[in-house]
């Protein structure tokens, strides 16, 4: 997940919201200014916490090479590429058996 816009973002929708609540209100531009200073500071604060918050999760996206063409999860053997137990590699069984079947050929 990215979280990396989380901070800014927080910050400026509180900025936006105390700007039009102060221009609403008929504050003075000095008076809003000090507001909105405060206000960013203390969201950008808050951002960063929801960020770290989001961060601790460690949700993981599914990586292109685990995910078949349907969508699902792919599982791997612990040892990698290797062929898990009980299981033969199809290219080697094609061979064995044109093999077989040339040896077959010549003895007749």
């Amino acid at each position: 997940m990215n979280t990396k816009r989380i901070p800014a973002l927080v910050m400026l929708l509180a900025g936006a919201v105390v700007a039009i609540v102060t221009y609403i209100n008929h504050y003075s531009l000095e008076e809003s200014l000090k507001i909105l200073i405060l206000t960013l500071i203390v969201f950008l604060i808050v951002g960063v916490i929801i960020k770290l918050i989001f961060d601790s999760f460690h949700i993981e996206e599914p990586d292109e090479d685990r995910v078949d063409d349907e969508g699902e999860v792919v599982e791997k053997s612990e040892f990698g590429d290797e062929p898990l137990e009980g299981e033969e590699d199809g290219a080697s069984e094609a061979e064995e058996g044109e093999n077989e079947e040339g040896s077959d050929a010549q003895q007749q």
